[in-house]
């Protein structure tokens, strides 16, 4: 995100403040995905607007899918959600949250085979009828949650560091080149 002229690694976190190298990687991205993605997800919780909720929590997955496995899109997303997201343990359910809510936010900006987020599923994940009803609130507490076990994962186990940098030197080395002159 760029402010005036300066460009954030997460709020408050100045791109040019940030060591990939650092020791404090582990909660610059903890920093990274709870400002930008998880808290503005409740905030727009509280205000009743699940849906873009629900777009931010899905993007704030694919992200975190691909700081841990890296790979193909469909397969990390789907181990990701079956693996941190207790409401997708099953493989079905997350390959249908893959197919009709990232894959139909994302290409097309809708959710497909009439997907829906809803404020008022008493769980996280329901099937009614055929259709996936998907709760945001709950979805971002389980996202919160599986940042927080992939934090204490950082900070135990540098081979999965080692992986979370490179992924961040790739994708942000363009962002770093105009953050640092």
């Amino acid at each position: 995100m760029r402010i005036q002229e300066l460009l954030y690694f997460a709020p408050g976190l100045r791109l040019d403040q940030v060591d990939l190298d650092d020791d404090r990687l582990p909660g610059y991205l903890h920093q990274r995905l709870t400002g930008y993605y998880i808290e503005p997800a409740q905030i727009c919780v509280a205000a009743g607007y699940a849906f873009a909720a629900g777009a931010l929590l899905v993007s704030c997955i694919d992200a975190l899918a691909r700081y841990q496995y890296g790979g193909k899109v469909g397969i990390r997303f789907k181990r990701f959600c079956s693996t941190f997201l207790p409401s997708f343990s099953a493989p079905e359910l997350a390959a249908r949250f893959y197919a009709d809510f990232r894959n139909g936010l994302v290409h097309e900006a809708r959710l497909k085979r009439g997907g829906q987020f809803s404020l008022e599923a008493g769980v996280v994940a329901q099937e009614i009828h055929g259709l996936l009803i998907v709760n945001p609130s709950g979805l971002a507490e389980e996202v919160a949650d599986s940042l927080g076990a992939y934090q204490v994962l950082l900070e135990a186990d540098p081979a999965a560091t080692k992986r979370l940098r490179a992924v961040l030197k790739e994708d942000h080395k363009e962002d770093f080149a105009f953050a640092r002159p």
